[in-house]
Order: structure tokens, then C-alpha cells, then sequence
């Protein structure tokens, strides 16, 4: 099942446009990998089809219930609504639902946020599932800047407090 994330699925539309203006290539392959299919840091992209081939993750969620509620005039019984968020949290998931409900919206469906870990960049050649090549220099230095990232995180101190408005807990 592609799910589960087990598939790579290729847009053939971003595909063909990316042909039409000679952008398709081994490189821009590689870097749609890297960023999980996004084209939004891919520089050479041009912006129209950037905002063409947004990722659901991308898409603003006040936009999407608000297209939905105008659909949900139309539907006799419910719609099947995905929400899809990158960064999460307690206040926006709250925001999130009060407007659906104030939109009228019957159902959501399935909240979507983006893993903790991500999918195994994988490439299809001759029919089989390989692994996109990491050179052990990337690894390492990739792995040095996470520890020292995790360090300088590990000393901003969160704690509850009644007078905060960004304290989910309180809220």
C-alpha cells in the first residue's frame, strides 16, 4: 500500500512540465528525493509551478475547510475531509476544528502531519528498489550537525504556566 509509504509515486504532470521547459534531468530527480517530492526549495523550479504542484502539506488548511464548506451545500451527507498539517499543535489543531465546525462542516476525516522519521529515499532503476547513494562524508556531517542541534534545543526549558497563551497544556 502507498500509505504506508512504501511506493514512490511519480506526478506525471510535474513530470511533463518540467520537460517542456528542459528542467527534467537526473539532478532535479535527485532533489525532489531529497525534499520528499516538495518543489517549494527547489530553486530552479520556477514559481508558477511551485504553487502548481504545492504538497498537501503545503496548502494552507484555513483554505482547504474553507473550499470544503462551500462544496458541503451540495453533498447530501457528508464529505470525506483530510486535513493535512506540517507543524501541529494543540492551538492550531483547536483553530483548526472550531472553524470547521463554524463552517458547518459535518466530518473530517483523517488528520495528516508529517513523521518524526522520514521514508527511505529510494529510486526505481531497471525494476528494482535501490537505495539513493549517501556519501559516508554526508552521514557524518549530517549526524554532527543533528547532535549539536539537539544540544542547543536540549537547553530551552519549557514549562507550564497559566499565563502563557502558547501553553498547550493551559489552553
Amino acid at each position: 500500500s502507498n500509505l504506508s509509504g512504501e511506493f514512490t509515486v511519480i506526478n506525471q504532470y510535474l513530470v511533463r512540465d518540467l520537460k517542456a521547459r528542459g528542467l527534467w534531468d537526473a539532478v532535479m530527480v535527485a532533489d525532489l528525493k531529497y525534499f520528499d517530492g516538495s518543489t517549494q526549495r527547489i530553486d530552479r523550479i520556477p514559481a508558477d509551478l511551485k504553487a502548481l504542484y504545492a504538497t498537501a502539506f503545503e496548502t494552507d488548511t484555513q483554505w482547504i475547510i474553507e473550499a470544503a464548506a462551500r462544496r458541503q451545500k451540495w453533498i447530501d451527507q457528508a464529505q470525506s475531509l483530510n486535513i493535512y498539517m506540517a507543524n501541529a499543535s494543540g492551538k492550531l489543531l483547536d483553530d483548526t476544528y472550531k472553524l470547521a465546525w463554524l463552517r458547518g462542516l459535518k466530518t473530517t476525516y483523517y488528520l495528516r502531519t508529517i513523521g518524526a522519521t522520514h521514508a527511505e529515499k529510494s529510486t526505481v532503476k531497471a525494476g528494482q528498489l535501490n537505495a539513493v547513494p549517501q556519501s559516508p562524508s554526508e552521514s557524518v556531517s549530517a549526524l554532527a550537525s543533528a547532535s549539536a542541534q539537539a544540544v542547543v534545543q536540549s537547553g530551552d526549558i519549557r514549562y507550564c504556566a497559566i499565563d502563557n497563551p502558547e501553553c498547550e497544556a493551559c489552553q
